[in-house]
Parts: C-alpha cells; structure tokens; sequence
C-alpha cells in the first residue's frame, strides 16, 4: 500500500501545482492531470483525496464519491476501483472566460479501462476567483 499512497501524493502534489500555475485559463495537461489525479484516489478508494481536487463550488464529499464510484459500478459497469486508466482522449471542449462559472473552464472526455471493462468518463475543471478544481464528472458507457 505504500507505493499506492506515495502515487496519490504525488498525483495530488502535481495537481495542486498544475492547477495553481494556471493563471486565466486551463489547459489540457491541467485537466489531464486532474483526471488521473481523481482515478488514482478512486483506484485506492481515497474518497477523501478525490473529493479535495474538486472545486470549492462544486461542494463534493467522500460520501457523494462513494456513491458516485458505486453507481458507475453498477449502472454503467465498470469498476473505478480496479485501477481505471485514461486509454485515449476523445474530446476536449475548453473556454479562457465561461459566464456560468465566472472563469475559465476545460472539459475533458476519454475512453477509460478498468480490468476488461471500458467507459467514457467526462471531467470538467473550472478556475475562478472562488478557486481552481474539478467541478463536473459524468461517466457512461
């Protein structure tokens, strides 16, 4: 366990850093980081972790992570404990200034796998003056 939690930091630490340098808009790396960050801290059920990479404004919780991980499971059919990895992006939408979240955004859409299972997983990370995060994740099959 201990390679697994010096991966989520330094996944978290990257995050943070990343995330903080950007200053106006995201870019891709930015968002891809943030991706990898949130599927790491869910491979190892780090609810808590996950839940700090989100923006303030989205008001997310260890709780509402495991309920999120528990509902991909079971409604779409993959298992984000299983170790999830980003397998190819498949859509990027991005905006320097968003009105409706007052700042800049970058959505991210992939094609991820877990064991044999695949699904497309969407992650949208915001920045405003309230701070820089993810602030939407959808995932479907």
């Amino acid at each position: 366990t201990a390679p697994r939690i010096l991966s989520i930091l330094a996944a978290l630490l990257l995050l943070i850093t990343s995330l903080t340098a950007c200053s106006g808009g995201i870019t891709r790396e930015e968002a891809k980081t943030a991706m990898d960050a949130l599927l790491t801290a869910l491979d190892n059920e780090d609810y808590a972790g996950a839940a700090d990479l989100y923006h303030p404004d989205a008001a997310m919780t260890e709780e509402l992570l495991a309920a999120f991980a528990e509902q991909v499971k079971t409604k779409v059919g993959i298992d984000l404990t299983e170790g999830a990895a980003v397998e190819k992006i498949t859509g990027i939408s991005s905006s320097y200034y968003d009105s409706t979240v007052g700042g800049s955004r970058y959505e991210l859409t992939a094609r991820i796998k877990a064991g044999d299972k695949t699904a497309s997983l969407t992650v949208e990370v915001i920045r405003n003056d309230r701070g820089c995060g993810i602030f939407k994740v959808e995932c479907y099959p």
